[in-house]
């Protein structure tokens, strides 16, 4: 079955309860009403103006009244002339299967008892989706009754009796789901400032996300276990491009890929409990998102950014500072060093120097010759311990092989005595992150 939209769906005694004496409405999850679906509030609205044509229920007030049916405003408790009866929903179950429609609810003095918003969502989740919102910025999250899409409403005010509070300028409602894309959305998002007896659309949907890389039980082990979110008072500086500026949110990467860190930033995002490692409370089920991928770039929301990831991800991120300014990494090329078995091994070493234009001086062959250093300025040099040596190179920002931002000839050597003959090969430093140089020796026999 679904939604009941008209008043046929109704029948007394079925789906429909009318207790005169005690001026209560009920609805019945039987025939053709089935609790998560619901009825519409016009439907039931509809059907107690059939009724109340009858002599049966002529001799009691009339029990609603329809504000306005397209933007579902209603009251209870009250007729359209004005006039208090005391007419109530008969329990909790019945006002969860209202759709369509938010009410104020009066008693018989006229006294506003409650008000209740209809939150209704947009778009289309998951099925089994378990979509939550908040009344206030600060409220713990709270599960709407039903799975799926919300139409549903939610008390946002109460008089001494019936709660005590008045939550009307803030509603906040979620979609987060393991392996899809997070959305939330908020009263501006559809043109409101405030809840009240009418609907309220919330933009709550989600799709696949394809950067999720683990599940849920993967995030003890490494390396997510060490990716963690920490969240100040005061501003962070951090150095970007040798320029400082402010966040006010530090995830530690522990070196992992932009997409595992995302997927434990995601999981951290569902949690009830408190996700901020410093000395700070944040709950993780209503905390601001941090970060989403476009395409196979990750940007950070305003404020967050992100330590220890790996070089070659270092300009497929995209940080947001305090003052929700995007700021970039300078390109940082990065590649592989590929060695040949002779090569391999102790005692072996390798360099890397530029080779500038003939006459320039210092280059490969001179007097002096410059050795190319990476991205944290040291040289790239070592032992050669295996057939594949990552490097990586300030693009951007070096100097030393010339104009900063342009590509530079090098020129790579290598040696393994009493195992390989020295070595030379030559390459460009280009804009890429998949360069490579390789290192071809031959054995040598001569060596004593």
């Amino acid at each position: 079955m679904a939604k009941i939209t008209t008043r046929a769906g109704l029948n007394v005694g079925t789906e429909l309860v009318i207790d005169e004496p005690n001026r209560t409405i009920q609805l019945l999850a039987a025939g053709n009403l089935i609790a998560k679906d619901g009825v519409t509030a016009q439907a039931l609205y509809s059907k107690l103006v059939d009724l109340w044509t009858t002599v049966t229920y002529q001799d009691s007030p009339f029990p609603m009244n329809a504000v306005d049916a397209l933007s579902g405003q209603y009251q209870i408790g009250v007729d359209a002339g004005g006039n208090y009866n005391g007419w109530k929903f008969a329990d909790v179950t019945t006002k969860q299967m209202i759709r369509d429609g938010g009410w104020e609810e009066y008693d018989a003095t006229g006294t506003l008892l409650a008000v209740y918003t209809a939150s209704v969502g947009l778009g289309v989740v998951s099925v089994g989706s378990q979509l939550y919102f908040q009344r206030d910025a600060a409220d713990a999250p709270t599960n709407f009754t039903f799975t799926d899409q919300v139409n549903e409403a939610i008390q946002v005010y109460g008089d001494i009796n019936n709660g005590n509070f008045d939550k009307r300028t803030f509603f906040k409602g979620y979609v987060r789901e393991q392996g899809k894309k997070y959305q939330d959305s908020v009263l501006a998002d559809t043109g409101k400032t405030a809840t009240g007896a009418y609907i309220v659309n919330l933009l709550l949907s989600n799709e696949d996300d394809l950067k999720i890389t683990d599940l849920d039980a993967a995030m003890v082990n490494a390396p997510y276990d060490l990716i963690t979110v920490t969240y100040y008072t005061t501003p962070q500086n951090r150095t970007i491009g040798g320029v400082v500026y402010p966040f006010s949110v530090i995830v530690n990467g522990n070196s992992a890929t932009l997409e595992q860190i995302y997927t434990k930033i995601q999981y951290l995002l569902r949690q009830s409990t408190d996700i901020d490692s410093g000395i700070g409370t944040v709950i993780g089920k209503t905390a601001n998102l941090l970060m989403n991928f476009i395409g196979d770039t990750l940007k950070t929301t305003t404020g967050v950014y992100v330590d220890n990831i790996q070089a070659n991800d270092s300009n497929r991120i995209e940080f947001t500072d305090d003052n929700d300014v995007v700021r970039t990494n300078p390109f940082v090329a990065a590649g592989t060093l590929s060695f040949n078995a002779p090569l391999i091994g102790a005692g072996s070493s390798y360099r890397m120097y530029f080779t500038a234009p003939a006459g320039a001086g210092n280059d490969y062959g001179e007097a002096g010759a410059i050795t190319v250093k990476d991205s944290t300025g040291a040289d790239i040099t070592g032992t050669i311990v295996t057939s594949s040596i990552s490097f990586d190179f300030d693009y951007d920002g070096d100097i030393l092989g010339g104009t900063a931002g342009t590509d530079k000839p090098v020129t790579l050597i290598g040696i393994r005595p009493n195992s390989s003959k020295f070595a030379v090969t030559t390459g460009t430093l280009t804009r890429s992150k998949g360069l490579v140089l390789s290192l071809v020796a031959e054995t040598d026999r001569a060596y004593v």
